[in-house]
Formats: C-alpha cells, structure tokens, sequence
C-alpha cells in the first residue's frame, strides 16, 4: 500500500520516480499530471502533502526558489505549525492566491480488530445513477458531486418509513485512493451509525481492490474519532492553495 501511495503522491506534486528515496522534502516546480487528484477550486499554483515525514510539494515557478529557501529549514512535521502557514499564505497572496485548506487524512489500519455493530436500521447501497437521482440531498459530505472525483457509491440507513437518515459514500479521487465521506441526520447521531456506515464503506473499497482513505478537519475531533473507531490509523496532512477571488 505504501508503494501506491507514494506513487500517487508524487503524481500530485510533479515529483519524479525515485526521489523520494533519496529526499526527505521534495521540490518541484507545479504541473498538472496525468493521474494526478483534483476537485474543486484547488490550484497547482502550490501543493504540499507531508506523509511520514516527507514533504512532497508543488509550486508556480515564480515562487519555486522563495519555496526551497523557506520550506528545505522546516522538518516536515512542522510545516503546518500556523507561523508557517502564516507567512505562505502572505507569499502566496503577493501572486493572487491563497491557502484554501489544511486537511488531516487516514488509511486503514493493518491491525484494527473489527468488531460486530447491531444496527436497528436497513441499509441500501447506492450506485452512481441513483447518487445522481437523489442530488440536493443534504449529506453533503459524503456525496460531493464534483468533477475530477466521482461519487462511485453509498451505503444509507433508513428509518422505518424508508428515508435517508444517514449515509457514507466514497469517491474516486484516483484510480486507488477513494475518498469515504459521511453525514447522519440531526437527532440519529450518537447511534454510533457513523462508524458502522463507514466501517461497511471501508470493507467493501478494500474489497474491491482500492485503497479507501477518509479526510477531515484538524479541529474535527468527532471526526477523526469516526475514522479510528472505524480503523483507520492518521496517515498525512495535504495543504492547498486557491486563487485569491475564489469564494472559501
């Protein structure tokens, strides 16, 4: 797994076979490559994604030498210390953009014991035309819509009239890492059908033979406890930049 990742990093940072073996923190100048994870209003103007240590990054060849010189002195596990952050958001808003977000991700652990969750409610799996039926629908985290990473499938519970009340989907954000996203409707949460849809999201990716991955927010505490309970382990941070007249 750990091969697939890199490889996948470094198509998304320009960063040429191999380096990574000889590097801690890689440098290069951006790209956008085949293969590579975009969505949204992310630009290739700067892309940095810390992962066990490493620092792969991207950036414009404007600010590429300005980049070595600041980011080479930085152990990599710091670079999302907000001092950082601070003064590359002020470089990068010198050419127009700006930093649009710091995630935390997770893979699955090796190691997790799964255990059995009795769920009261029914479940149903969604293929990509009914994700495409139901669009407006409010779980808006784990169905995202957007180009560049597909909303490959769902699992939903229902209550006992047959609605949505909760759902995880996953995303082809490339052609092996999928992205598990998940929502519960107010006054089902604490049910603990968070962790059982998304453990039940996570067995069937990996069953198909991809690796899933699920993202959140450092200050999310409820959801980074999701993706443990579910049994994933943290495994890299990813900072983006947008052009400064995007709306956040």
């Amino acid at each position: 797994m750990n091969d697939l990742i890199r490889k996948q990093f470094r198509l998304d940072t320009n960063c040429p076979e191999g380096q990574d073996n000889e590097y801690r923190i890689m440098i290069n100048p951006s790209a956008k490559l085949p293969g590579s994870r975009t969505f949204g209003d992310i630009s290739t103007f700067f892309r940095a994604i810390i992962y066990r240590g490493d620092l792969y990054l991207m950036c414009d060849e404007q600010i590429i030498e300005w980049a070595r010189e600041t980011f080479e002195k930085i152990f990599p596990e710091w670079v999302c210390k907000f001092e950082h952050l601070r003064i590359l958001d002020q470089k990068l808003q010198e050419y127009g953009h700006k930093i649009l977000d710091t995630h935390i991700y997770f893979l699955p652990d090796p190691e997790f014991e799964e255990y059995e969750f009795e769920s009261p409610y029914e479940v149903e799996w969604l293929d990509r035309d009914k994700i495409l039926e139901i669009r407006g629908n409010p779980f808006k985290h784990a169905l995202m819509y957007q180009e560049g990473c597909p909303d490959e499938m769902a699992v939903a519970a229902l209550d006992k009239n047959g609605d949505y009340i909760a759902m995880a989907g996953v995303s082809s954000d490339s052609s092996h890492l999928w992205q598990i996203g998940i929502d519960v409707l107010e006054g089902y949460r604490g049910k603990g059908l968070s962790v059982y849809l998304t453990t039940l999201m996570k067995k069937k990716v990996i069953e198909m033979g991809r690796i899933p991955f699920y993202g959140t927010s450092e200050s999310h505490a409820l959801s980074r406890a999701v993706a443990v309970r579910s049994g994933f382990l943290p495994a890299w941070c990813e900072i983006y930049s947008t052009k400064s007249d995007t709306d956040d």
